[in-house]
């Protein structure tokens, strides 16, 4: 299960050690802080999508039980 924050965490420190490596001239330290923000943006991006899943089965699960209750 990703966790938002600790992609929020490798999305800036990639773009810490990506303006780090535009500071020193280092196009591979640069380089691995962009693909540390693509990491840390991905890890994101799955957390919502797991969190916005569980609340789909959550209405889903409420849907079902007045849908039952409204049966009786």
């Amino acid at each position: 299960m990703a966790d938002d924050l600790t992609g929020k965490i490798k999305r800036v420190g990639g773009k810490l050690q990506e303006g780090a490596g535009e500071l020193l001239d280092d196009a591979q330290l640069a380089e691995e802080g962009r693909l540390s923000q693509i990491e840390g943006e991905a890890e994101e991006d799955q957390s919502r999508a797991e969190r916005a899943a569980r609340e789909a089965a959550t209405r889903k699960n409420a849907a079902k039980i007045a849908k039952d209750l409204n049966q009786k």
